[in-house]
């Protein structure tokens, strides 16, 4: 059963964000995974423009093979159900943004929901890695071993636990994230933009550790080439904010590019080399 066998730890449609309008003319109204984007490949050590379908998959990643031999997909489906809430939350996120770019209010108020639906994107993003799922499956594997049991079922003993992992016992990694203040940061110039990478969930705390929940962690995640999610503290702000200021830009993209693991994603090849040849 071939169902879902690439399967995206970055979402098609988040990747899109970080393409440009050149790259999304060429593909000629094709879908979003047809598009060309611009990364920079750890491994290859070099920085290429491929598909959005050929970046960021492995296979059958969320999927186990069940008794009957078939692959059981479900936590595929439900992580797609978050990332289509999540869709439409940038796509109003964005009307946002082109409405204060236009008309430049004092104030802009966000619908909660649609920050709700991005947060729970970010907390896929938190435990969706395929780096994370393969130590779980070989803690489940050496476990298995340990019981004189089977290994076959390995596979699934890991994707429930990743399917529980931060939302169960005393903490819970989105009730802390739902408790700081956020802010949507967007560039307010045509001419700079954020990367991303594939592991979009920055922590950083200068004088402790980065907890989520340890005051002082600031926690940037970028949503599209022009808007970032910005949490610290606890608080119960959520603003929209117009931001043109490069050296903070500069910092949070270095920041970024410092955290990745396998890939580096953004909307300008040469800006891409650049982050590439000073942060790594």
């Amino acid at each position: 059963m071939a169902e879902n066998k690439h399967q995206h730890y970055l979402p098609a449609f988040y990747l899109y964000n970080f393409t440009n309008e050149v790259q999304r003319n060429a593909a000629k109204g094709k879908e979003k995974r047809e598009t060309k984007i611009y990364h920079f490949d750890f491994a290859k050590n070099c920085i290429k423009e491929r598909p959005i379908r050929k970046v960021a998959i492995e296979p059958y990643l969320y999927s186990h093979r069940s008794e009957d031999g078939n692959y059981d997909h479900s936590l595929d489906h439900d992580i797609q159900i978050v990332e289509d809430k999540a869709a439409r939350a940038i796509q109003y996120f964005t009307d946002v943004m082109k409405s204060a770019l236009k008309e430049k209010p004092q104030n802009i108020k966000i619908e909660n929901t649609y920050m709700d639906n991005i947060l729970d994107l970010l907390f896929w993003q938190i435990k969706r890695h395929p780096d994370l799922i393969s130590d779980y499956k070989a803690n489940c594997e050496q476990f298995l071993a340990a019981e004189d049991q089977s290994t076959s079922a390995a596979k699934a003993m890991t994707l429930e636990a990743i399917r529980q992992l931060g939302n169960r016992g005393e903490y819970d990694i989105k009730e802390e994230l739902d408790k700081k203040n956020k802010i949507i940061l967007c560039i307010s110039s045509p001419h700079a933009h954020f990367i991303t990478s594939d592991k979009p969930f920055v922590r950083v705390n200068s004088s402790r550790n980065n907890g989520i929940a340890v005051e002082g962690t600031e926690m940037y995640f970028p949503i599209t080439s022009n808007m970032l999610l910005f949490m610290h503290n606890n608080g119960k702000n959520r603003e929209f904010r117009l931001e043109n200021d490069r050296p903070l830009l500069r910092k949070l993209n270095a920041c970024i590019a410092r955290h990745a693991s396998n890939y580096l994603f953004g909307s300008s090849q040469r800006y891409l080399q650049k982050i590439v040849k000073v942060n790594r």
